[in-house]
């Protein structure tokens, strides 16, 4: 936007084609050092030309030519930089074959790749996001992504539905007390994302249709490499395993008023095992929690059911709502 000094200077010079500074300052009333900053916002703009070197007048150019000055020297550069781009893919793609073909003649498997560099892999990502036709399939262990990362995939999730992309999201049970995950699920929801919960999710996995699975490597708690695979065998067994996991898990309850918000995702994880009959030592195992731990929690859930047994406990927890 222009100035307002400049704004004005623009209007006076349109209107009086022979104007010079002093009677635009005499007119506006601005001083000759404020005039001479509009009067280089707007040649930096094109609004305003000398008609020849070293002449001190302006003239005032229409905006549309204005704007074609301007735009012109991008436009050539963005046309540049496609063509550039689009150079870069073509190379890209005829080295493939070649480089498939060297890696198998040393014996490597050439249908998953190892990454090291996360920036490579998150550029990775966003080139197979823009791409997808069909699904985004995602398994996500942990506690949840942070706020920024969660504002950061939202849009793009709203994107990828609003083309018709299946989304699913598969995450551990405790990210449903995690507030930034909570939100990120309310936003999305509603457009069509599926979210589904697990006590337990051992496994970073991102499917992308049937073209290419990203699986966390994990071989130490830090470690950012991941795998890429490429085989479309493979590729259909980890969406196999996803598809039985999404089967056993639970929806992701995040509306408010939800009748099993005052149970924490443990808790709620631990009434579900009581209910399927597993001993208190089955249900640490699978939580990772210690047995002691999980006791202290059947003992305050009986309490607030006022159930003498774990079964009668299971039979007021169907009617409170709690399963």
């Amino acid at each position: 936007m222009l100035s307002g000094t400049a704004f004005e200077l623009y209007e006076y010079a349109v209107a009086n084609p022979d104007w010079t500074k002093e009677s635009a300052s005499t007119a506006l009333g601005y001083t000759i050092r404020d005039l001479n900053g509009a009067i280089a916002e707007l040649v930096g703009r094109k609004l305003l030309q000398q008609p020849a070197p070293h002449v001190e007048a302006f003239i005032a150019i229409p905006p549309d030519v204005a704007l074609s000055q301007l735009v012109d020297s991008d436009e050539r550069l963005l046309i540049d930089l496609r063509a550039k781009i689009s150079g870069h893919r073509s190379d890209m793609a005829t080295l493939v074959p070649t480089y498939l073909a060297a890696r198998k003649k040393v014996g490597l498997d050439s249908t998953v790749e190892v990454l090291e560099d996360p920036g490579v892999i998150r550029k990775l990502l966003i080139d197979y996001g823009r791409d997808v036709s069909e699904q985004v399939l995602i398994s996500q262990p942990g506690t949840g992504s942070t706020a920024e990362v969660h504002e950061e995939s939202i849009q793009k999730d709203l994107e990828l539905l609003g083309r018709g992309v299946i989304r699913k999201n598969l995450y551990s049970a405790s990210t449903l007390d995690h507030m930034p995950t909570r939100k990120a699920v309310a936003a999305t929801a509603p457009a069509g994302l599926e979210y589904r919960t697990l006590p337990y999710v051992p496994l970073k996995v991102l499917i992308f249709d049937r073209n290419l699975a990203l699986v966390a490597r994990q071989l130490y708690p830090d470690d950012r490499g991941a795998l890429v695979v490429r085989d479309p065998k493979l590729i259909h067994v980890f969406n196999h395993l996803f598809n039985v996991a999404w089967e056993l898990a639970t929806p992701f309850s995040w509306e408010e008023g939800n009748s099993t918000a005052q149970l924490n995702s443990v808790q709620q994880s631990i009434l579900r095992g009581m209910a399927s009959g597993y001993s208190d030592e089955v249900i640490a195992r699978r939580l990772n929690i210690s047995v002691r731990t999980c006791r202290r929690h059947i003992a305050w859930m009986l309490e607030e059911l006022g159930a003498e047994s774990r079964f009668q406990a299971a039979l007021k927890a169907k009617e409170a709502g709690w399963l």
